[in-house]
């Protein structure tokens, strides 16, 4: 069963988008954009523990434009 990651930009940061644009490149993965959150659809093991090394590969910094939000 597939799992949900949300990360959004921080206070709407440029630099969030950049982050979070070459996560997708390098990951393969697409979102579902919802208002200022994307929305990924995990459907392996891989996926999902590689998300915050991939974050911390393209920017260590990355905390300080991206944060994940939980689903509600």
């Amino acid at each position: 069963m597939p799992q949900q990651v949300i990360l959004r930009t921080l206070e709407r940061s440029s630099e969030g988008e950049r982050i979070l644009d070459e996560f997708e490149r390098c990951t393969g993965l697409e979102c579902e954009l919802r208002d200022d959150d994307r929305y990924y659809e995990m459907h392996d093991e891989d996926h999902r523990t590689r998300v915050v090394q991939t974050l911390t590969e393209i920017d260590a910094r990355w905390t300080d434009h991206v944060g994940f939000k939980l689903p509600g």
